[in-house]
């Protein structure tokens, strides 16, 4: 089997392109929860007919990574998003697709993944090209596709946006370097790729106002070339991309589009026109730098240097940075490992407000434990991943779960300290939710929960862990409302009067040999929740973060202290914890003893005495608040014990 038919170090594109699908960044206001269905976790690949090999992290294509084919270096990619659609099309394709000689459809990744999995829901169409209608004010807009040179050419490929009404229209280009579409009188967007290869560039006119026929001029020699540079020497450019993201008066989530490149592809970007105003188009300009492993790719490299450059109204006309030590922050990231074998996918992306339509981020495969430094610009909020897993034996990676970091900017010039994936897992609310509904909210009279059932010592939020059986339950005043055979997840709908609730979850896990068993009940009052978006509900999590060894192993035969803390949901009311009680038991759950508590500055200190002889110890908790909310959490061999 070839390198490149694995799942490789590559770039996530999120919501890249033309950002038109019916589900948006969490931070762009959505609050729908996930549909019904469960989706299983990726990532997928699929390989185009061109060679070029891309690879999804979940069936909808929400994030991507595209790898260029054997001898195809350089390769640049269009990624366009419309509905339940994700195009990436290769640029050397898109003469053939524009002439129909080619179906589109061969690109669609998405349709591709979700047709090998049975059961995955649909992504809802979205934003479609709107003819005018009859009693509308139309006009003609005709644009003109001018290369380097200055001359006509067909080489191009445009995306005309409406920012005040529902249309989107990619018009053909003909022999003579010109499109023209009818659409109705308003305001667009127009955005194009022009030439191939290193003369490729992403031009954007922010606004034509299209009161009468008009014709717009999409010029290459408008675009300039971006050129960064960082303070490493060894270090080599994943990627970079550049684009540009505007807000439609109709939807709460951006559109735009955005051109990838590398050492090898540069990118060339401009604007022609006037730009926008500053709160309604951003461009972006974003890249990341590894040490290469000698066999393309980034595995375990010792550093990330990760940049991200924003410029409300405008996408500028080429842009070039040489970045110094003080524009970033250091973090000293540590990885644990859990079982033996252990490797993961790492990715770091830029977060923005408002959220941008294309954003990208380098897969850097790690081996655990292990240990990188990573620095991220100033003035920039960065969220990351950690997806533990391990590779089968066709070198394919499973990945067995996901932790996350809420978004999060660094000074200059501090050293900042992190860990990832130790144990115990349990419950962990400390984190922002990815999107506003989550981690369990009400919406009017739906209840949607999406826990971080498993969250590393740190506190991450850790979800999408394989399970044996899992089960995810509501009762109303005892009886039960629904349950589905998830992993904290389900979308409950209730009446609207006021009741008590009781949450049930309970997983069991054969792989490995830590959290083999995971089970929680909350308690609650809630009624009818007013208002479009989601109110969070008063739920609570039990912490454990002991001192253990990097086997996550605490001394046998000896007392010991366990740190224990309480902590709410992000957004919930908050509540003075009234009572916490804390058990452990060395017999996989059979007996259990009760822990002396002490008031510690954070929290709690359970002060315990394992046994000699003991393998492992079990941890049961329950803690009420003073709203007379509650919470019961037992983690089955939450760590491991050791003689000494």
């Amino acid at each position: 089997m070839t390198r490149s038919t694995k799942y490789v170090a590559g770039v996530i594109a999120i919501g890249a392109a033309l950002a038109l699908a019916a589900a948006g960044n969490g931070e762009a206001g959505t609050t729908t929860a996930p549909a019904a269905a469960e989706i299983p976790s990726g990532p997928y690949t699929v390989t185009l007919r061109t060679g070029d090999q891309v690879t999804v992290a979940d069936p909808a294509g929400s994030t991507l990574s595209v790898r260029p084919g054997p001898g195809r270096a350089g390769m640049r990619f269009a990624v366009v998003r419309t509905g339940g659609s994700v195009y990436v099309l290769p640029r050397d394709t898109m003469a053939q697709v524009r002439a129909g000689a080619v179906d589109k459809r061969q690109f669609d990744v998405a349709s591709l993944v979700r047709a090998q999995y049975r059961g995955v829901p649909q992504v809802p169409a979205g934003v479609q090209p709107a003819p005018a209608g009859a009693d509308d004010e139309s006009y003609d807009l005709t644009i003109r596709y001018l290369d380097r040179n200055g001359s006509p050419t067909q080489d191009a490929f445009a995306v005309v946006s409406g920012w005040d009404r529902n249309v989107a229209d990619w018009p053909p280009v003909d022999a003579g370097g010109t499109s023209t579409v009818r659409l109705p009188k308003g305001r667009y967007n127009l955005g194009g790729y022009l030439g191939s290869g290193p003369d490729t560039a992403l031009l954007v006119q922010p606004v034509v106002d299209l009161t009468r026929d008009l014709t717009v001029t999409l010029d290459a020699r408008a675009a300039g070339p971006v050129a960064l540079t960082v303070p490493a020497r060894s270090a080599r450019m994943g990627f970079l991309d550049a684009g540009f993201s505007f807000y439609p008066s109709y939807q709460s989530w951006p559109a735009g589009m955005l051109l990838s490149g590398d050492r090898v592809s540069g990118v060339r970007i401009g604007q022609v026109g006037a730009p926008a105003a500053p709160n309604a188009m951003i461009g972006t300009v974003a890249a990341q730098w590894a040490k290469p492993d000698g066999a393309d790719d980034f595995t375990d490299s010792p550093y990330l240097y990760s940049v991200a450059e924003t410029f409300p109204g405008s996408l500028p006309n080429g842009f070039t940075r040489d970045y110094r030590a003080g524009d970033f922050g250091a973090v000293h990231q540590r990885f644990a490992a859990t079982a033996p074998g252990q490797t993961a996918m790492r990715t770091v992306t830029p977060s923005f407000t408002p959220p941008i339509a294309g954003v990208s981020a380098l897969i850097v495969p790690t081996t655990l434990p292990g240990t990188r430094v990573e620095y991220h610009q100033t003035g920039v909020r960065w969220t990351a991943e950690l997806s533990p897993g391990t590779r089968d034996d066709g070198g394919y990676f499973v990945a067995q779960g996901k932790l996350y970091r809420q978004p999060t900017a660094y000074q200059a010039g501090r050293a900042y300290r992190d860990q990832w994936n130790a144990s115990p897992a349990g419950p962990a609310f400390g984190q922002e939710g990815e999107s506003a509904w989550q981690w369990a909210s009400r919406t009017g009279d739906e209840i949607d929960v999406a826990l971080p059932l498993y969250g590393d010592r740190a506190g991450h939020a850790g979800s999408l862990v394989p399970t044996d059986s899992s089960r995810t339950a509501l009762y109303r005043d005892g009886d039960l409302v629904g349950e589905f055979p998830r992993s904290g997840r389900g979308s409950f709908t209730v009446p609207p009067e006021t009741a008590d609730y009781r949450l049930e979850v309970a997983d069991t896990r054969s792989a490995g040999e830590l959290t083999t068993r995971l089970s929680a009940a909350w308690t609650f009052r809630s009624g009818h929740a007013g208002g479009d978006g989601p109110v969070r509900l008063p739920l609570s999590a039990v912490r454990f973060t002991p001192a253990l060894d990097a086997d996550n192993a605490a001394p046998a035969g000896r007392a010991f202290n366990l740190p224990v803390t309480v902590e709410g949901q992000p957004g919930a009311p908050p509540a003075r914890t009234t009572k916490l009680t804390v058990e452990i038991s060395y017999d996989d759950g059979t007996t259990w003893s009760k822990a002396s508590l002490q008031a510690a500055p954070a929290g709690w200190t359970a002060m315990v005495r394992h046994p000699a002889g003991a393998r492992f110890a079990s941890l049961r908790a329950t803690a009420a608040d003073a709203t007379g909310a509650t919470v019961t959490e037992t983690i089955l061999r939450a760590y491991r014990l050791a003689a000494g």
